[in-house]
C-alpha cells in the first residue's frame, strides 16, 4: 500500500470536515449515544470551524491519501498548552512551545498498515518545522489500540483530564513526548 501525507488545503475543507466526522464516528459511535454523537460532530467538524482551523497559521491539518482525493487519515495539529480547566497534570510540561495532536484518526480498514507510525513521523516532522519541544496529546483512557500506539511511539502519561461530551465525562490521558526523542 502507499500513500502520501500532507497538509490539507483550504479547498479540501468540505472534504476534511466529512473525513473528520467519519473517522471519529467510526472511533466513537459504539460507545457515544445519539443524539449526542451527532450534535458534537455537527459542532467539532463543521464545515465554517473546520475552515478556520485550515486557515489558522498556528494550525496543521495533516492527511493520509491513499489516492488523489481518496483519505484514510489525518492528525490536526496546534500550537497550543493544556488549558482545560478539568485537566490534572502529574507535573507541568516542560516545554516552552508545546504542539498538540488534537485529532490522531486512521481509517479502521487500514489500520495494521503502518500509516499510523508515518503519520506520527509527519507530526513530529511538522513540530520540527514549527520549532515545538514537544508533542502532547489527549487520549480517552479506554482507548486500548490508541493507548498501544502511542505507548510504542514513546510518549508518556503526565496526566488525566476529564474530556465532556454530552452527559458523558470520559476520563483520557495526557500523553506528551520530546519532539527530539525518536520515534521507532
Amino acid at each position: 500500500m502507499t500513500w502520501t501525507i500532507r497538509p490539507a488545503r483550504q479547498t479540501e475543507a468540505a472534504a476534511v470536515a466529512a473525513l473528520g466526522a467519519r473517522l471519529f464516528r467510526e472511533a466513537y459511535g459504539p460507545t457515544h449515544p445519539e443524539p449526542t454523537l451527532s450534535s458534537y460532530l455537527a459542532e467539532a467538524f463543521g464545515l465554517e470551524r473546520v475552515r478556520r482551523i485550515l486557515a489558522d497559521p498556528d494550525a496543521t491539518w495533516l492527511v493520509v491519501e491513499s489516492a488523489p482525493d481518496e483519505y484514510v487519515g489525518y492528525a490536526h495539529l496546534r500550537v497550543a498548552a493544556p488549558d482545560a480547566p478539568t485537566t490534572v497534570l502529574a507535573r507541568a510540561l516542560p516545554v516552552t512551545r508545546p504542539l498538540e495532536i488534537v485529532r490522531f484518526y486512521i481509517d479502521g480498514r487500514h489500520h495494521g498498515h503502518g500509516l499510523a507510525a508515518a503519520l506520527m513521523k509527519a507530526c513530529e516532522a511538522e513540530a520540527r518545522r514549527r520549532g515545538a519541544d514537544v508533542l502532547w496529546l489527549q487520549a480517552w483512557q479506554e482507548a486500548g489500540r490508541a493507548l498501544r500506539f502511542y505507548e510504542k511511539a514513546c510518549v508518556e502519561r503526565i496526566g488525566t483530564p476529564i474530556f465532556p461530551f454530552g452527559e458523558l465525562e470520559d476520563h483520557d490521558f495526557v500523553l506528551a513526548r520530546p519532539v527530539t526523542a525518536t520515534i521507532p
